[in-house]
């Protein structure tokens, strides 16, 4: 995903289709990845000679530029208005370019990491990170990609175990795990768990991740292919810090955990880590096209939060008070981005996190008010499910469109509230929240009790 779209799936998203092996590449360019000592490299070939290289994915920071090392020193990545360039420094053109760098985890604006370490030495290669094309991009392109593991290793692709890759990459590109684990099978899920992760998180991970995919798929109907998780864990990060990062692509969820500390094995942080499994499960089912409007991000994103609510809620992982406790945090972030912007405008100055908050709180307001309209026979999912059909008979992918749906389902105030909330921002945004979450059937502690 770009970093326009990204917020899909940080989610970590979802977008596009997966690769294809071993098709016919309509893009001059090829992409040939392999290890190099220490370092890994990426090698571009090009039929014909061109006068510069541009990335797909934009990185206004400059990491490649800062952190790629070119086997041709006539060669370089520079930050050219703000965008990664690929030139020759005398100007000439040029038909092959390869880079060298270190296989270590970057923390990336709105984007995933070209590489997760696993702590037993495998290795998450993201493809996305490595797509670039002669002169511009058009965001239509394949890139015909090559991989070969280091002596001893294998990878993993699709689900199966493979001594090799040469396959058709597009849209956003795919994770590709490079070491010698084996992938774990389920009815449900085929995943690739860090054995280095203390046990009971991967005993967590074991557990919550099948009943996710089971109840999100009673929902909204089974995967055409078994997803895979990825769960990667570098306690010796060396850039200093800690956290964790991970998303969606078609079919995989994958988080990256980095660097030591304390907090990550208290019952706060396992709660945490559940909640972002079950949004990013949810990613995997709700079919978000990637050319949506960017201002319509709440639709998913705080889509993915509330169903997860639902979801960890039906499976008995929380309780009603973890979901208000959430729903109150979120309504005082939704509330100071909504005095700053209104909601589908949040991205312009880079609120994204009004899309997350902002959208919970509106759908956590549908899933009660429909219940109640429905006598629990229809929440969040069933609006869900008429919003999928809506769009697949040819609606648009939209705040209209979903507030339209939902209408349906809910009262007419409810609906209101939604309207004034994705318009022009309320002039008293915490009070429009707590009022409409009210009215669905929500009642949190009041503000001055809150600040106590």
């Amino acid at each position: 995903m770009r970093p326009k779209k990204l917020i899909a799936c940080l989610a970590l998203g979802c977008l596009g289709s997966s690769p294809l092996l071993a098709a016919p590449s309509p893009t001059p360019v090829s992409i040939a990845l392999s290890q190099h000592e220490a370092q890994w490299e990426v090698r571009y070939s090009l039929p014909k000679p061109v006068a510069e290289l541009r990335f797909e994915r934009e990185d206004r920071k400059g990491t490649r530029a800062s952190t790629w090392q070119a086997v041709d020193p006539a060669l370089a990545v520079s930050v050219v208005d703000g965008e990664e360039v690929v030139r020759r420094s005398d100007g000439k053109p040029f038909s092959e370019a390869a880079f060298r760098m270190a296989p270590l985890y970057i923390q990336m604006d709105k984007d995933y990491a070209p590489f997760s370490p696993f702590g037993d030495g495998g290795l998450l290669i993201y493809t996305g990170r490595f797509h670039a094309c002669a002169e511009k991009c058009t965001g239509e392109e394949s890139f015909h990609t090559s991989l070969q593991p280091p002596a001893g290793a294998h990878a993993i692709f699709n689900g199966k175990v493979v001594d090799s890759l040469d396959f058709e990459d597009r849209n956003d590109g795919t994770n590709v795990y490079v070491g010698r684990a084996e992938p774990v099978a389920t009815p449900d899920v085929v995943a690739v768990i860090d054995p280095t992760l203390p046990q009971d998180v991967r005993t967590r991970l074991d557990s919550l991740l099948p009943r996710l995919m089971a109840f999100y798929g009673k929902e909204f109907g089974v995967l055409e292919t078994r997803p895979m998780l990825f769960a990667s864990s570098d306690a010796n990060h060396p850039g200093g810090g800690y956290g964790y990062q991970g998303g969606t692509l078609p079919g995989q969820v994958f988080v990256h955990r980095y660097g030591q500390n304390a907090a990550f094995g208290t019952p706060e942080f396992l709660a945490r880590q559940d909640w972002f499994f079950a949004h990013e499960a949810a990613h995997l089912y709700q079919h978000y096209p990637s050319l949506a409007d960017e201002g319509d991000s709440w639709i998913h994103e705080g889509g993915a939060d509330a169903l997860a609510a639902v979801a960890l809620q039906s499976l008995d992982v929380i309780d009603e008070d973890a979901v208000k406790s959430r729903l109150q945090s979120s309504s005082d972030t939704c509330a100071a981005g909504l005095s700053k912007a209104p909601l589908r405008k949040s991205h312009v100055d880079g609120n994204f996190d009004s899309f997350y908050s902002c959208g919970f709180v509106m759908q956590m307001a549908v899933d009660a008010a429909a219940k109640r309209a429905s006598d629990g026979k229809c929440g969040l999912p069933c609006v869900w499910r008429d919003f999928q059909a809506k769009v697949s008979a040819g609606a648009p992918w939209s705040t209209d469109t979903f507030i339209g749906v939902a209408a349906e389902r809910i009262d007419k105030n409810t609906a209101k509230f939604l309207l004034a909330v994705a318009g022009e921002a309320p002039t008293q945004p915490a009070d429009v929240l707590r009022g409409g979450l009210a009215q669905a059937g929500w009642t949190l502690a009041d503000a001055s009790a809150a600040g106590k």
